[in-house]
């Protein structure tokens, strides 16, 4: 006999109950300030050509090097689920010539992205994010226009006070080569203390050697060069720019000067809201500039910038706000009164009311449905209400019963609710 389970595969999870209550909450949240902030929403395949991240997440990060999904279909292409939105949004962004015609661009998406991770809290194989693109906009303004995004949707959350906001700049892409350079001098003196990990990294990119979280690369890297010192003049005053507006506008926020962020594309501004604690994983929501992106893939050159948060860590910090939606049950005492109560019971989900019917079961156990329903009207239909047109309203709150004529019913309810 076989040993095979009906279970979800390692790194998954169905989500029901309190759990998809949240997961929604989040992405209306999001949604909403989407909206408000003028983005468009754009949804790009869970796959694309593998070619599409290797080129430009980087071989050295620990996604393409370690995490990513990829396959080979059945015509011999090789296939990667998304590990992140951005590169898909950007080929969709080429791919779909419309999209270019006018500038600037703001997309917003979501869905589930795939990393072959160990499973941990707030982090499976497939998760789920939100996910924000701002496309042909140079300005610092723009940074911090995302920066309060994001910051809008966490207070929204109420979990804002709850994260630190950390920024950097990488600067330029001449910054970066510099920097990278100055790192693989320095980390070189320590190569047989460092980790097997961050021996690769500093072969391929000195630069992802900054993200490990082995405790011996952070206490190597406490004596490393900061990338401040090979800022140019503009990115310097870009940076500047950036900080003192976010004094200006009583947003706090630490200068973590080894911030880099973990995929190659990103130049200039990168932040991230961590949880106020030293957990290994605790990057809530982040993102950054990533201003060659477009023109590597395309030869146009168009700036950048985006963020992205993980639903499922956002799901861990935030508490499900209490439901304004008031459900009714309508019961009727006897088969005879069955079809007229299923009549009523559509009539008022027409109108726009939440309405449970019990399509079999005596009067005892639809009320019993109801109360573990949460309703807290119960329309009930009886024999003598069909008679006389009526239908009895009990209240489960108060306990009182009102009886009502049918043709008054969604009014009567409506000045209940």
């Amino acid at each position: 006999m076989s040993n095979f389970k009906l279970q979800p595969v390692r790194g998954t999870k169905d989500l029901f109950g309190t759990e998809i209550k949240k997961f929604n909450n989040i992405i209306d949240i999001a949604r909403k300030n989407s909206i408000t902030f003028g983005f468009e929403e754009l949804q790009t395949p869970i796959f694309e050509f593998s070619e599409i991240f290797e080129r430009n997440l980087g071989e050295a990060s620990d996604i393409i090097s370690k995490e990513v999904y990829k396959f080979q279909d059945r015509s011999e292409n090789f296939i990667t689920l998304r590990p992140e939105f951005t590169a898909g949004i950007v080929r969709a962004l080429i791919s779909n010539g419309e999209l270019m015609q006018i500038m600037p661009r703001k997309f917003f998406s979501f869905g589930p992205v795939f990393r072959y991770d160990r499973p941990q809290k707030g982090r499976q194989r497939q998760f789920h994010q939100i996910n924000f693109e701002f496309f042909g906009e140079e300005s610092f303004l723009c940074d911090i226009d995302m920066i309060i995004l994001a910051r809008n949707i966490l207070k929204d959350l109420g979990i804002l006070n709850n994260l630190d906001l950390q920024i950097n700049s990488l600067g330029c892409s001449e910054t970066k080569q510099k920097y990278s350079l100055a790192l693989e001098k320095y980390f070189s003196k320590y190569v047989n203390d460092l980790s097997n990990d961050s021996k690769i990294r500093l072969q391929k990119n000195p630069l992802r050697i900054l993200d490990s979280k082995d405790e011996a690369d952070i206490e190597i890297m406490q004596d490393a060069p900061t990338i401040e010192n090979f800022y140019s003049k503009e990115a310097h005053e870009f940076l500047a720019n950036i900080l003192n507006l976010l004094e200006k506008f009583s947003i706090k926020y630490t200068h973590n000067k080894r911030l880099v962020r973990g995929l190659d594309y990103y130049t200039s501004t990168v932040f991230e809201y961590i949880m106020d604690n030293d957990g290994a994983q605790n990057a809530v929501l982040a993102g950054g500039r990533y201003d060659n992106f477009v023109e590597k893939m395309s030869q146009k050159s168009v700036p950048a910038i985006g963020f992205a948060g993980g639903i499922e860590r956002l799901m861990l910090l935030s508490n499900l706000p209490e439901e304004n939606k008031i459900s009714i049950s309508v019961n009727y005492i006897s088969q005879d009164e069955k079809l007229c109560a299923f009549e009523i019971a559509n009539k008022l989900r027409k109108a726009g009311f939440e309405v449970d019917f019990v399509y079999d079961g005596n009067f005892k156990k639809q009320m019993k449905k109801s109360s573990q329903n949460n309703s807290r009207f119960v329309v009930i239909i009886g024999e003598e209400e069909i008679k006389n047109q009526d239908a009895v309203v009990k209240d489960f709150k108060t306990s009182k019963e009102q009886k009502i004529k049918q043709n008054l019913l969604i009014h009567y309810l409506q000045g209940k609710l």
